[in-house]
């Protein structure tokens, strides 16, 4: 059964690049219609991790981290960007520079297979 990916991000363009990219590579990517919303996916259980994107204001990803990990502490939250956007986001586990989307791929079957 293929790992599911929780993805979030408010600009659907992008979004739905980076859900086609983790789909072609094996993953069964799953997004909430609005941000917000990624804590009652996460809540079911069931994911592998979570990439959430650059295109969420700073203040509002910090909201939404925190709840996901007020609801699941172990899964991985992968913070992805495009530069020029910016590269840290100090409560995900992981930043990825999307600018190749195979970047993502990689970073997370190693965070993945790492544990």
């Amino acid at each position: 059964m293929a790992r599911r990916i929780l993805s979030v991000g408010t600009d659907t363009r992008l979004l739905v690049t980076r859900n086609d990219v983790l789909a072609a590579a094996g993953y069964a990517v799953s997004s909430p219609r609005q941000p917000e919303e990624a804590r009652y996916l996460l809540a079911r259980g069931g994911f592998a991790a979570v990439v959430i994107g650059h295109s969420i204001h700073p203040d509002q990803r910090k909201t939404i981290i925190d709840e996901l990990r007020g609801i699941d502490t172990k899964v991985p939250i992968v913070y992805v960007y495009a530069p020029p956007g910016d590269p840290d986001e100090p409560q995900a586990d992981l930043s990825v520079d999307v600018s190749d989307p195979v970047n993502l791929v990689k970073a997370l079957e190693e965070k993945l297979s790492s544990g």
